[in-house]
C-alpha cells in the first residue's frame, strides 16, 4: 500500500513541489495539502489584505476569494502591493494578476463590491475569512453572515502590535465588540443614513486608541491625532507596521484557522506583543 506522503506528493506538480518544499518541517505534507485545497476569503486587498493574500499564495494556498472596490493611488505606495504602473487600476484585479505571476495554478475568484446579494456567494463555501476592509458597514454585513454560517472570521488593526482576534460562534459578535448599537438596523438603513454611516465609522476609532500607548504613537508629529479624530486625515499607516500585521494575520489564518493547531484568540480579547515598547499585551477591546 502506498504511503500517504507519496499519495499526496503524487497529486502535486513538480512546480508546486518546488514552490512549497521549504515549507515542509514547519508544515507537514498532510497540512500542506490542506493549505493547497482549503478555500479562504480575504476581503479587502489594501495594506493588510494585499500582503496577506500574497503570503498565502507563497505558502501554497491555491483557492482564494478576494474582494475590494477601490483603486490604487499614490498614497498606497508606502505599504500596499502596488507600484506606479498600478496607479488607477482596480486593486483586486491588479492583485489577482500579481498572485497568478507567483503561482499560475492558484484559483482566484474576485469581487469588486460587497452586497447583500453576493455576500453568501462570497463567503458561503470558505473555511475562514480575513476581514481587511476599510468599510465598516460592509464589515458588519460580512460579520453577520459569517456568524450565521459559523465561519470563523479573523481581524486585526495595522498598528505596532503583533495580535489578531477571531469572531466565531463562541466569541462576542462584531457589533457588540465595537459597541456599535446597530443590531436592530438593516444594512440598507445603515448605508442610506449619512448620520448612521458616520457614527459607525467614528465608533471604531476609539477602539484603536484603546490599545495601550496608541494615542501617543499616532501623535509623535504633534497635532496628527487631533486631525485624525476630526476626520481631516485618515488613519496613519506605515509600511513596516502594516506588513508585520499582515504577516501575523497569515500566521493566524494558517495555524489557528486552517490547520487548527494553535488556539484562536477570541474577540474581545487581545493577546499579543507591543514591539515598540518590547512587552507583551493582554487586554479587552
Amino acid at each position: 500500500m502506498q504511503e500517504p506522503i507519496k499519495i499526496i506528493r503524487s497529486s502535486w506538480t513538480k512546480s508546486y513541489w518546488n514552490h512549497v518544499k521549504r515549507n515542509i518541517g514547519y508544515i507537514t505534507f498532510e497540512e500542506q495539502e490542506i493549505l493547497r485545497t482549503t478555500p479562504i476569503a480575504v476581503l479587502g486587498v489594501g495594506g493588510l489584505g494585499g500582503p496577506l493574500a500574497e503570503q498565502l499564495v507563497r505558502c501554497g494556498c491555491e483557492n482564494l476569494i478576494l474582494c475590494d472596490n477601490d483603486m490604487f493611488e499614490e498614497s498606497n505606495l508606502n505599504r500596499q502591493v502596488c507600484n506606479r504602473a498600478d496607479l488607477g487600476e482596480i486593486k483586486v484585479r491588479s492583485v489577482k494578476e500579481k498572485l497568478l505571476n507567483i503561482n499560475p495554478a492558484v484559483n482566484i475568484e474576485i469581487f469588486e463590491e460587497v452586497s447583500e446579494e453576493n455576500v453568501i456567494e462570497m463567503v458561503g463555501n470558505v473555511k475562514v475569512v480575513a476581514l481587511t476592509l476599510d468599510d465598516p458597514i460592509s464589515s458588519i454585513l460580512i460579520a453577520r453572515t459569517c456568524r450565521n454560517l459559523s465561519i470563523p472570521m479573523l481581524e486585526t488593526w495595522a498598528i505596532p502590535y503583533l495580535c489578531a482576534w477571531w469572531f466565531t460562534p463562541d466569541s462576542v459578535d462584531y457589533e457588540s465588540c465595537y459597541e456599535l448599537n446597530t443590531h436592530e438596523l438593516s444594512i440598507d438603513e445603515m448605508r442610506t443614513s449619512e448620520i448612521l454611516r458616520m457614527n459607525v465609522v467614528e465608533a471604531l476609532i476609539p477602539k484603536v486608541l484603546k490599545f495601550p500607548g496608541m494615542a501617543e504613537m499616532f501623535d509623535r508629529e504633534r497635532g496628527t491625532l487631533k486631525k485624525m479624530m476630526a476626520r481631516e486625515i485618515p488613519l496613519r499607516s506605515l509600511g513596516p507596521i502594516v506588513r508585520l500585521s499582515a504577516s501575523y494575520l497569515a500566521f493566524e489564518l494558517i495555524y489557528a484557522g486552517i490547520l487548527e493547531v494553535k488556539q484562536k484568540i477570541l474577540a474581545p480579547n487581545v493577546i499579543g506583543y507591543d514591539y515598540f515598547r518590547m512587552k507583551p499585551i493582554h487586554f479587552t477591546l
